[in-house]
């Protein structure tokens, strides 16, 4: 059985909901960076970048530097969102269409998209108010 994530954004609308994505490949970028070319279950809406039946497949590397792709322990996993069938010249990396996050189960990945968690303020601390000033003294 090939390893499944599930892979969603906290920071891009077109990955905002939770994608599953089964493992098809690993690969090596020019630079050394391990990546993941990975099937995109449901397609992403993929109009605007001339996939006019939306994204199914999708290649992703490691957002920070030192972490790996092929061996990560923990998740979430940051990564960058690259479409694979673009040609990489060997000085640079694949061009991000997005930001996002590797999960190990969709119920992870449905609880840290932005639509599904809205924003819930942080609590002041007591006798305090946000900007730090004691207005109860």
């Amino acid at each position: 059985m090939k390893p499944t994530y599930y892979l969603s954004s906290m920071e891009d609308d077109r990955f905002g909901s939770v994608f599953r994505c089964e493992l098809e490949s690993r690969v090596e970028l020019p630079n050394g960076h391990h990546a993941l070319i990975v099937g995109c279950d449901p397609p992403a809406l993929g109009q605007d970048l001339g996939h006019p039946q939306g994204i199914t497949r999708l290649l992703l590397w490691s957002r920070f530097e030192g972490d790996d792709l092929w061996t990560f322990p923990t998740f979430p996993q940051f990564v960058q969102i690259c479409l694979p069938d673009v040609v990489v010249p060997p000085t640079s990396m694949p061009a991000s269409i997005a930001w996002g996050e590797l999960y190990a189960t969709e119920a992870d990945g449905t609880v840290q998209s932005m639509i599904e968690r809205p924003h819930i303020p942080t609590p002041c601390r007591t006798g305090g108010d946000v900007d730090g000033v004691d207005r109860e003294a």
